[in-house]
């Protein structure tokens, strides 16, 4: 069922065509899917699980977009991990450019619920990531980024990638 949700939003988004440029006064709205595997130094067994970053944010100026992320991880341990994570984007090209490269970066919290016999943890955490929003509509693009992360719980570093969708509504004249 997940995976049907998934696939009806990202058709959604396919088939908007509101136009929505990376220009001051717009909006952006979408987020980020990272699937992640690593195995423990004393375990023989690999962990799986997802992450899903929604966010939102708005156009200050041209190219500089400022907004919010709210991730949530399920890990397949059952532990659950949810974060606020305001962040700043970049866009170096133009506007007109298809496929636009991006820097972003912030600063927020991560929230570890474990199981009932475990005391919750809440950490301070920040990324910076380097992607490319390649436009397929004048307001809808695909990101491709290369992410680092670090938490502040045992100073833990993560490198990552993701996929995401984003939509670039422009403000009513």
């Amino acid at each position: 069922m997940k995976k049907n949700i998934f696939l009806a939003l990202v058709l959604c988004c396919i088939c908007i065509t509101v136009k929505g440029q990376i220009s001051k006064g717009n909006w952006m709205l979408g987020g980020d899917v990272i699937v992640k595997g690593f195995k423990h130094e004393d375990s023989e067994k690999y962990l799986y699980y997802a992450e899903l970053f929604p966010k939102v944010g708005y156009f200050v100026s041209d190219k500089l977009v400022v907004g919010g992320e709210v991730g949530f991880y399920k890990a397949e341990n059952s532990s659950l991990y949810t974060s606020f994570v305001p962040f700043c984007r970049y866009y170096l090209l133009d506007y007109d450019k298809k496929n636009n490269p991006f820097v972003e970066g912030g600063v927020g919290f991560k929230y570890h619920e474990y199981n009932k016999l475990e005391e919750s943890l809440t950490e301070l955490m920040h990324y910076f990531k380097a992607g490319v929003s390649a436009f397929f509509t004048n307001s809808t693009a695909l990101n491709i980024t290369l992410n680092y992360k670090r938490n502040s719980f045992q100073f833990d570093k993560e490198i990552s990638m993701a996929v995401g969708v984003q939509i670039h509504l422009e403000k009513k004249r």
